[in-house]
């Protein structure tokens, strides 16, 4: 079924649901008491005329979410502490009156039989081969930048002139957009190319090189939505890690969100639209299960109400910070509640944004989707190493033991590789550090480009790496590594007017169902059968055997 189709059935059954929930307002508001304000049934009349609120604005009917809020906010005044109100009988009477107006709001918007709010059908961002650009005069710069692209399998062209770009880009445009700000023969390129108006009608993603650090050129670069802006002499294993980082996230997996709400057919709203925008939803009507959902599900963000039945948004969130590795997790509430007191309380207890019921559905997949991108950004500094973009040594270990955790759990079979650069004290002392940081990088990108999206990849230490490869037996996992192997030893090095190979050794351990064995001695396995490989002569491949 469409995302429409779905969209229009859960309006319908909320049409069908409002008549219930219009007569439990009404039922309570026939109980209204007179004299004292704090009564059970002017607390439960206020709670549902804030769900109310949020709900009915979500599914189109903005008149009765207007009343059902200003309704709301009148309870809100009698109830608070300072107030010191009483409801006597002409307020009595004056809230019943108003509240069975809502009656009157709801069968007007049912019969208008609006349309539901339309969305295009996304089909899935396309895998295609990265096509990555250069625009560079220097003829040995843009050469050797080319042949590092190339060396990664990257669909590399490199064009000498605006000109021969501008003629390109008629027919496609790149991934990636690596551009000298600056042109020998054209002077500032990049006050042509702004002029000619080619990037902004491009799709590419920009990474800007120059031999002038200046601030005007950031300011242009960051204009025009920089990815990068890199300082000649360039550091070209950075360069080309950044590209492989730019290309990662173009190619990132869906956002994963999870929704908490106790209002059911809202939580199915907000999953249906977020799935229509390519996201992966679920939807969590348990709260004291939270902590057992996101170590199943592993949110990128989590969405939740304010006001829930028997625990509030913020002291969920607040038991969610009690955990070291959900300290970070971006939390957005989801509320009718607009008084900002209550807004500030809530952040201050754990949560990241604020954004009021009824939402538009535009806002929160734009809201959702670049607190996911910052929150993945950030995450990145935090886990990954700097020069390869793998997780750091602390990361690799803790995703050894989840994936263990996670095989354990479900039968599966799991192995991990230990792979270390031969000789490598012998580059470095060759040809330098930076030379050496050019091999230990293009480990990295190779690995990203051999292995599966799935496989998790670390930098274990100095010239040593780490990967986990789920659902996958020894077999599976040595042929995959064996081939990035020998791949590894065909890449060219160059140094000065010199050029060279490099080699690895690998060591693989599988973890199979049934087996009394750690996550920690898998890693010692894997290390050991790496050892094997290297005493066996070196630029080889062990598994271990028990």
């Amino acid at each position: 079924m469409a995302f429409n189709e779905r969209l229009l059935t859960l309006q319908r059954q909320y049409l069908e649901k409002l008549p219930g929930i219009l007569g439990q307002i009404g039922v309570l508001s026939d109980a209204l008491p007179e004299g004292s304000a704090d009564s059970a049934e002017l607390k439960s009349l206020s709670a549902l005329l804030h769900k109310l609120a949020g709900s009915a604005g979500t599914f189109g009917l903005s008149a009765i979410s207007a009343e059902a809020a200003k309704l709301d906010r009148r309870l809100e005044a009698v109830l608070s502490p300072d107030s010191g109100s009483t409801v006597d009988q002409t307020e009595r009477l004056k809230l019943k009156t108003d509240l069975q107006a809502l009656r009157h709001y709801a069968v007007a918007e049912a019969r208008s039989d609006y349309p539901p709010r339309t969305f295009h059908e996304q089909h899935g961002k396309q895998n295609l081969a990265s096509e990555i650009w250069l625009l560079e005069d220097d003829e040995l710069l843009g050469s050797s930048l080319l042949s590092h692209l190339k060396a990664f399998n990257f669909n590399a062209r490199l064009f000498r002139s605006i000109a021969q770009l501008t003629a390109a880009f008629v027919d496609v445009q790149p991934d990636v957009l690596v551009l000298d700000i600056m042109l020998g023969e054209e002077g500032r390129s990049l006050d042509y190319l702004e002029s000619t108006g080619l990037l902004d009608a491009a799709h590419s993603r920009l990474i800007f090189i120059s031999a002038c650090d200046d601030f005007h050129s950031r300011q242009q670069a960051a204009a025009l939505g920089a990815e990068g802006f890199f300082i000649k002499p360039l550091d070209i294993p950075k360069l080309v890690t950044r590209v492989e980082q730019v290309l990662t996230r173009l190619h990132a997996p869906a956002e994963r969100v999870l929704i908490v709400d106790d209002d059911e057919l809202l939580a199915r709203y907000y999953r249906e639209l977020l799935i229509s925008a390519g996201m992966q939803a679920e939807v969590l009507h348990e709260p004291e299960r939270i902590i057992e959902i996101l170590e199943q599900k592993y949110p990128d963000i989590i969405l939740m109400d304010l006001q829930m039945p028997g625990i509030s948004g913020h002291d969920l969130a607040g038991v969610i910070r009690q955990y070291d590795q959900w300290v970070g997790l971006p939390i957005v509430y989801l509320s009718a509640e607009k008084d900002p007191v209550q807004q500030l309380k809530a952040l201050n207890q754990g949560g990241d944004d604020f954004l009021i019921k009824p939402v538009n559905d535009e806002h929160l997949i734009t809201a959702v989707r670049s607190k996911v991108v910052r929150s993945r950004q950030l995450l990145e500094l935090m886990t990954k190493d700097s020069l390869t973009g793998l997780l750091k040594h602390a990361a690799i270990k803790e995703a050894v033991a989840r994936e263990w955790a996670m095989a354990n759990r479900n039968g599966e079979t799991f192995c991990v590789g230990m792979l270390d650069i031969d000789h490598f004290k012998q580059v470095n002392d060759r040809f330098g550090h930076a030379t050496g940081d050019e091999v230990i990088a293009s480990v990295a990108t190779l690995l990203r480009q051999r292995l599966r999206a799935t496989d998790i990849l670390g930098r274990y230490g100095g010239e040593e790496f780490a990967v986990v490869m789920a659902n996958c037996d020894a077999a599976a996992a040595a042929a995959v590594l064996d081939d990035f192997r020998q791949r590894f030893q065909e890449l060219q090095f160059t140094y000065e007017d010199s050029s060279f190979n490099s080699s690895i050794s690998i060591g693989v351990a599988e973890y199979r169902p049934g087996m009394e064995i750690e996550a920690e001695a898998l890693l010692v396995n894997a290390d050991k059968a790496l050892y094997e490989a290297k005493t066996a002569g070196r630029n080889r491949l062990s598994v271990y055997h028990a």
